[in-house]
């Protein structure tokens, strides 16, 4: 899950024409922690998103979205494809990993609100 949301980060940084030392200099940590980040070796909080996407000029959702719309997914057959089928599962793992980075956000959120 760590690794979809800092691929996601990164694409949008470089979208966006930033390096990595421009945003790990505007979120005060360091470029190896950030992009440490990025690659989804260290666990990002809610906290940490807002400000990412906060110096991105964008939505946390912007990050957190893995499918811009769910009616473009093309369904996977095996049946006259050249896929194997461990593509299959990797993706399938992919989908995984997205749901609980979305669960774990969410949790995150709900925290937040009854702390306050």
């Amino acid at each position: 899950m760590n690794a979809i949301l800092g691929l996601r980060i990164r694409s949008l940084r470089e979208a966006k024409g930033f390096t990595q030392e421009q945003i790990a200099e505007k979120i005060k940590c360091s470029r190896q922690k950030y992009a440490r980040l990025e690659k989804g070796l260290i666990d990002i909080s809610y906290a940490s998103l807002m400000t990412v996407a906060q110096v991105l000029g964008i939505k946390v959702e912007d990050i957190t979205l893995s499918v811009n719309n769910i009616s473009q997914e093309q369904p996977m057959f095996r049946a006259k494809n050249d896929s194997t089928q461990e593509d299959g599962f990797e993706y399938i793992n992919k989908m995984i990993d997205t749901f609980y980075a979305h669960r774990k956000l969410y949790q995150s959120v709900r925290q937040v609100d009854v702390d306050e």
